[in-house]
């Protein structure tokens, strides 16, 4: 991780004209000290309704098509989709 930023890093940093960076990340504190002197625009999704609505269908279409997890109970079935949702963090 440490080398991609750097290299984004210097990317920005050469200042080309034609070239456009668009980084998507978790808002993780050290990739966030590194992105944020870097940006001219922020855009932060990771508490969007869209974006969990996305993921809580996700996890949705895995557990019920997972033959495995297709023999749980329903109870069961609800309980991983919740936390993994919730645990998500909008990722």
């Amino acid at each position: 991780m440490k080398r991609v930023l750097c290299l984004i890093k210097d990317l920005v940093d050469m200042k080309l004209p034609n070239v456009h960076i668009c980084v998507a990340s978790r808002p993780e504190i050290d990739i966030r000290a590194v992105l944020e002197s870097l940006t001219s625009q922020q855009i932060s999704v990771h508490d969007e309704k869209g974006q969990k609505e996305d993921i809580i269908k996700y996890i949705k279409s895995v557990v019920q098509s997972d033959r495995r997890m297709q023999k749980w109970k329903e109870v069961d079935q609800e309980f991983v989709i919740d936390m993994l949702s919730e645990k998500a963090d909008g990722m």
